[in-house]
């Protein structure tokens, strides 16, 4: 085990998780009184975690800070990341090392890539998920709503990276998502913060989960007309949901993120329409949810916590889009959010998008692009 006392390695990665906190989880503050004894338990768990943390504190680095040489530190991100890939495969092949350490390192390339636009690598590191959480869980279903601690982190993080895969790439998830959301209270009582995916990612758990049965609906052996019945079941679910509130000191930030609750309830309706019901623009329903993802977003300060996780929503919204003002409105807030390479191929995906819609005459939406070129 690495001895870290002073270590000036590791004091870079815990100054970037201070600086960068707030662009790296949605609410920050549910392990925020831990979050050193957390990292630093990460920085110890294995080599691969270790390079990984370092790369991904340079990427970050690169794309903020005003530095004389951006492009060193994005080499040295690099470097380090290409090492964490290296050394992670040697890492999957030791049985000594626990599957759950795996499944940390694998999300750490996983996040590094996805920030950093690397398609091919972070399509290829996510279908290696599904034997690693075999060996950890011995099986292939979750229940996000039960999942919680620091053990169980990695996967939940990786559960939605399947999900919002399955979403970009129209393809089944890798892993089985099995929720009970009906006897559970809409609003939990739990103590633990450290549970689902929304104080990571910003979109509420029971949306991820019914997202993650539109997808397993669109690719489901059912006649046309049952599907559109079980669409119908489930875009009832998502308009009615009534979320959990997600604390905050300061009352603009409640009400910021009961916003961005809202605008991922109406980017998983539009979704429904794109997968089940194959809806264009015309729709009633589509265009509402577009006007109320543009009016919700302009109540909410560009490139900051909470606006900062909405790219894909933007993005989905954005793919059906038709007036000039819409698209450009919803490029800009993409291109706002942040400085990553993902946003970037979001935004022209997006124009490429727009370009064949108005050639054709018909909605072209992000399905029928191959090979992929997104990443949600």
């Amino acid at each position: 085990m690495l001895r870290l006392i002073d270590d000036p390695i590791f004091q870079d990665v815990r100054e970037f998780f201070a600086k960068f906190l707030t662009r790296f989880y949605y609410d920050y503050a549910a392990i925020h009184e831990n979050l050193h004894v957390r990292i630093r338990r990460r920085f110890e768990a294995s080599n691969s975690l270790k390079h990984g943390m370092l790369g991904m504190a340079a990427l970050f680095r690169s794309n903020y800070e005003h530095s004389m040489v951006p492009s060193s530190t994005h080499k040295s991100a690099k470097d380090l990341h290409r090492l964490a890939s290296r050394t992670l495969q040697l890492e999957l092949e030791n049985e000594s090392i626990s599957p759950w350490v795996k499944l940390a390192s694998l999300w750490e390339l996983l996040n590094y890539e996805y920030f950093d636009g690397n398609l091919s690598s972070y399509y290829l590191h996510l279908n290696q998920v599904v034997s690693i959480v075999q060996l950890a869980l011995g099986t292939n279903t979750i229940d996000i709503l039960e999942l919680s601690g620091e053990q169980t982190f990695d996967l939940r993080c990786i559960a939605w990276a399947d999900i919002l895969s399955s979403m970009a790439l129209s393809r089944p998830t890798l892993l089985n998502y099995e929720s009970d959301i009906h006897n559970r209270p809409q609003y939990d009582s739990s103590n633990d913060p450290d549970k689902g995916v929304e104080w990571v990612f910003g979109c509420p758990d029971t949306l991820a989960i019914l997202m993650a049965r539109t997808s397993a609906l669109r690719h489901a052996s059912f006649p046309p007309e049952e599907k559109a019945v079980r669409g119908n079941e489930i875009q009832q679910l998502i308009r009615d949901w009534k979320f959990r509130p997600v604390p905050a000191q300061r009352s603009a930030l409640r009400v910021a993120r009961v916003a961005s609750q809202e605008i991922w309830r109406h980017a998983a309706i539009l979704y429904v329409h794109q997968s089940i019901f194959k809806s264009d623009s015309s729709s009633p329903i589509v265009s509402n949810s577009v006007k109320l993802i543009i009016q919700i977003a302009s109540t909410l300060t560009p490139g900051v916590n909470p606006d900062c996780f909405l790219a894909v929503p933007y993005f989905i919204a954005g793919s059906f889009a038709t007036t000039q003002k819409d698209r450009y409105t919803l490029r800009s807030r993409i291109l706002t959010s942040g400085n990553e390479g993902f946003l970037r191929h979001l935004v022209a995906t997006l124009e490429d998008l727009w370009k064949e819609t108005d050639a054709q005459g018909r909605l072209t939406t992000w399905s029928e692009q191959y090979p992929p070129r997104i990443m949600f």
